[in-house]
């Protein structure tokens, strides 16, 4: 009777089994690579913008008020109160960094964040000598 129970259960386990049949999904159709760089994003900039230095503290902690104006012309063309020099503006990790040629303080690099573009001003910023990456300045500037 144990061995009868016992097959009786095994059997309907078997045929109450149900395979479901599985269908393969179908490849997705192939897409283009894009290769033309003109569509890529580059709506940060600083073109066209004027930005004011408004106060400097140097290595030596001297503090200056400043009112230097820095005219970004085009995407690597600046001028510093009249004066045209190159700089770059590109991202980094989490920032940006831009480095202005031809400065007062020499060739000098620092960070700039979504923060400081969309708020328009630039407090206490770190911008260090592009050359040795020693400590230059720290800068105060607003975009005008």
């Amino acid at each position: 009777m144990k061995y009868l129970s016992f097959l009786i259960i095994l059997i309907s386990l078997i045929t109450s089994c149900v395979k479901e049949d599985v269908t393969p999904q179908q490849p997705l159709s192939p897409q283009p690579i894009i290769t033309d760089t003109t569509s890529v994003d580059s709506t940060v900039s600083l073109k066209g913008q004027t930005w004011v230095i408004t106060k400097i503290l140097n290595t030596s902690f001297n503090q200056e008020l400043r009112s230097d104006t820095l005219v970004f012309i085009s995407n690597s063309v600046y001028s510093f109160n009249g004066v045209q020099s190159t700089y770059n503006f590109y991202p980094s990790q989490f920032n940006f960094t831009l480095t202005l040629n031809n400065t007062p303080w020499g060739h000098i690099s620092g960070p700039m964040y979504d923060y400081n573009l969309t708020q328009g001003l630039l407090e206490n910023c770190q911008f260090k000598n592009y050359f040795t990456n020693q400590n230059s300045i720290r800068i105060w500037m607003e975009r005008q």
